[in-house]
């Protein structure tokens, strides 16, 4: 739901008090209208230099741009794709002005508490029962999500910064995702990004969930993700990429970077579906 309020505006004398989070934006938890909102202001903890290198390996990359603006508008661009596609996401407060932030670099969302999966999937006390129900539902909502990628070439449709901390179980039981900063951008190559979504939160779940809990929720994946041509591809894009150059790339990487050889890198979860891959 998108909330306008007609042209409101905000002042804050000392807005540093509120400060929640910086982790490439500054996030503050602001009083709002008798209630808690969140301010996320996208300019400041990175120069212009460092936006500008960032926004060339991003299209390198297939990604859209890390400049303050452009991040904020995409982010609000693919917050409405998925709210469309009936995916929970942060309200988002519209027509708001905060004094003494620049023009365009900043928006006003709704706070919201919940639990992480990153906390979730490694809370010890939450029964493996449990803990694959809610995968399994996690990989229902990807499912639908990932067949309307699909059909309508939609590339922010697919979550670029795949991370259980990017995924909260609200107390109403509901899933919401967050981080929409930058999306891919080539409606072609959607399957390929799919599968690099797939991968990333295989990866975070390895990290932050251990073997007990990871390698049975890899086998409700392969069980229950609606799509087993989309795994297929977790392995494709790695290591049989149409690109030679490419797939050289992957191999020096994985040959030179102790990162690329850890248990949960995207490297070794995209071997586990090798066989998956044979023969197709």
């Amino acid at each position: 739901m998108e909330i306008s309020l007609g042209g409101e505006m905000l002042r804050f004398d000392n807005l540093g008090q509120y400060l929640l989070l910086k982790n490439g934006n500054f996030l503050y938890k602001v009083p709002y209208r008798g209630k808690w909102a969140v301010l996320k202001v996208y300019f400041g903890s990175r120069g212009w230099w460092g936006c500008v290198r960032k926004s060339l390996n991003n299209w390198i990359q297939d990604q859209s741009s890390f400049m303050p603006r452009k991040r904020r508008a995409n982010e609000l661009r693919a917050m409405r794709v998925w709210r469309e596609a009936g995916l929970r996401v942060f309200d988002t407060y519209e027509d708001v002005t905060v004094a003494g932030l620049p023009e365009g670099g900043y928006a006003l969302f709704e706070y919201a508490e919940g639990t992480k999966f990153s906390a979730y999937f490694a809370d010890p006390s939450v029964s493996l029962d449990a803990k694959r129900a809610m995968w399994q539902r996690y990989l229902d909502e990807a499912g639908r999500r990932h067949a309307l990628c699909i059909e309508k070439r939609e590339p922010a449709l697919i979550h670029e910064n795949g991370d259980l901390k990017h995924v909260l179980i609200l107390d109403s039981d509901d899933l919401l995702y967050f981080d929409f900063e930058v999306t891919y951008r080539s409606p072609g190559k959607v399957r390929r990004h799919i599968a690099r979504e797939l991968l990333a939160f295989l990866r975070s779940l390895g990290r932050y969930a251990g073997k007990d809990v990871f390698d049975p929720l890899l086998e409700d994946t392969r069980k229950h993700y609606p799509h087993p041509d989309l795994l297929r591809e977790c392995y494709r894009i790695l290591y049989r990429h149409p690109n030679p150059l490419h797939r050289l790339g992957r191999i020096l990487e994985r040959a030179v970077k102790p990162r690329a050889r850890k248990p949960y890198s995207i490297h070794n979860v995209a071997l586990l579906f090798r066989e998956d891959s044979s023969g197709t």
